[in-house]
């Protein structure tokens, strides 16, 4: 989901500032599996796409936050160069809304490439949780072999001892991970990042309830939403995300939004 900078800052909305650190709403009710029941995952990559976890219901259950560059790599996406007082207050309003925010974070595939090694990571991470209040964090570009597991296990590790308990990491793999051993390395694993409907997941990926596992199908049409919606949840994801727009640089409209977003929910579901 590498983008760069979205060039929008003097544009954005004003918002309500509230406490940095504020947590949003638990969401209460739900069973899982619940075929009914998919929490919107947006990449928040853009003012457009800022929209979907601010003020006008329906509102994102969880946003990808990504400023795009850092010092660290150059450009390749976190938390920026310094704290953005525009950039926390669009923090602030999304949580009030009810938006859970996740830090993006690009890691390279762990490859310890400059920009991208253990104490780069460690250090965005720390930027994401001091300048925003971010505990939960999303690490872009993880490999799916197991041989790249002690780079993630360690930045778990490292972020549980140093930001707190509280701290948890999606890996966007984009594809199924090689072995179930990738499970004790996140809370989420975004296991399918693509424009065709998810393919058959391996069998032990249902040994794990639907919630430890994210989708997005990024090509589709108005016409395909209910249709993309099912096959998430046929695949065992219970946090997804559905858009005709593979950049996440913009909305399709409001009503493509809308449609998607009430229809994950479904009857019954916040």
């Amino acid at each position: 989901m590498r983008l760069s900078r979205w060039a929008a800052l003097a544009a954005a909305p004003a918002v309500l500032m509230t406490s940095l650190h504020a947590a949003p709403p638990a969401q209460a009710g739900k069973t899982y599996p619940n075929p009914t029941c998919l929490d919107t995952t947006v990449p928040l990559y853009s003012p457009a796409m800022w929209t979907t976890a601010q003020g006008t219901k329906p509102e994102a259950n969880t946003g990808i936050a990504n400023w795009g560059s850092n010092t660290q790599n150059s450009g390749a996406g976190g938390p920026g160069r310094s704290r953005n007082s525009a950039d926390a207050a669009m923090i602030n309003k999304a949580r009030a809304d009810g938006t859970r925010i996740l830090g993006y974070i690009a890691t390279n595939y762990g490859t310890g490439d400059l920009g991208y090694t253990v104490h780069d990571i460690e250090i965005q991470m720390t930027d994401w949780h001091s300048w925003y209040g971010v505990t939960t964090f999303f690490l872009d570009e993880t490999p799916t072999a197991t041989s790249f597991e002690s780079y993630y296990a360690t930045l778990k590790s490292w972020a549980a001892a140093h930001i707190g308990a509280s701290a948890k990491e999606w890996l966007n793999m984009g594809a199924y991970p090689a072995a179930s051993s990738w499970m004790s390395d996140a809370s989420v694993i975004m296991d399918w990042e693509n424009a065709s409907k998810p393919a058959t997941p391996p069998s032990w990926v249902k040994n794990y309830r639907p919630g430890r596992f994210a989708m997005i199908m990024n090509a589709v049409s108005s016409g395909g939403i209910a249709a993309a919606v099912s096959a998430i949840e046929g695949a065992h994801a219970q946090n997804g995300f559905v858009t005709s727009d593979a950049s996440y640089q913009t909305l399709p409209t409001w009503a493509y939004w809308t449609m998607f977003a009430n229809g994950a929910a479904g009857a019954g579901c916040s």
